[in-house]
């Protein structure tokens, strides 16, 4: 890489925020990179494994958007963020709202990313999430870690975009939304 990702992540031109249709079903994730930190962490989320859908799996700390948002995805993003993790982020620390993923139930998902401080103490939300988990940018930026695999989802086997680190693996929407953020980033 010419540049370091410091460097990249602060010429990422602002997108955003947009106005989500009222007829679509939105949610909104945090990409929330610890960018003072070296190796630039980003915040996953393992996911509680009591829950129905994606137990155990690896995700951004996010979820649907509430009446209470007005339709901000911002607000979505940052709302869900302090639920999940206790992670206070203000909007002025938002960089980018990069643009929307659909997942596999139809939800139009934004991808907010912003630079945030590490807090005193993680206070998980314990009914959804199990653990948290701080992967370096860089382990992101490389297309060569990206791969197409066949996976078992609800009973059926489907094609997904697949990125493992270190042992973990992240998929799906998850690694889509990592590897739209690669692209995006200025080399």
């Amino acid at each position: 890489m010419n540049r370091s990702l410091r460097q990249r992540l602060a010429a990422l031109p602002p997108l955003g925020p947009p106005s989500p249709s009222p007829h679509q079903r939105c949610a909104a994730v945090l990409i929330a990179v610890l960018e003072q930190e070296a190796d630039c962490p980003v915040i996953f989320t393992r996911r509680a494994t009591r829950l129905r859908q994606h137990a155990g799996e690896i995700c951004l700390p996010g979820g649907l958007m509430e009446p209470a948002d007005n339709r901000c995805v911002i607000r979505t993003a940052l709302r869900e963020a302090r639920e999940e993790l206790g992670l206070s982020v203000s909007p002025a620390a938002v960089r980018a709202v990069l643009p929307a993923c659909d997942n596999s139930s139809g939800v139009r998902v934004y991808p907010v990313l912003a630079r945030v401080t590490r807090p005193r103490q993680w206070r998980l939300q314990a009914s959804e999430v199990a653990d948290v988990l701080e992967l370096p940018l860089a382990a992101f930026m490389d297309a060569g870690q990206y791969q197409h695999q066949e996976i078992e989802y609800r009973g059926r086997r489907k094609t997904s975009l697949v990125l493992s680190y270190r042992g973990e693996r992240i998929w799906g929407l998850t690694a889509r939304i990592m590897d739209r953020l690669r692209q995006r980033l200025p080399g």
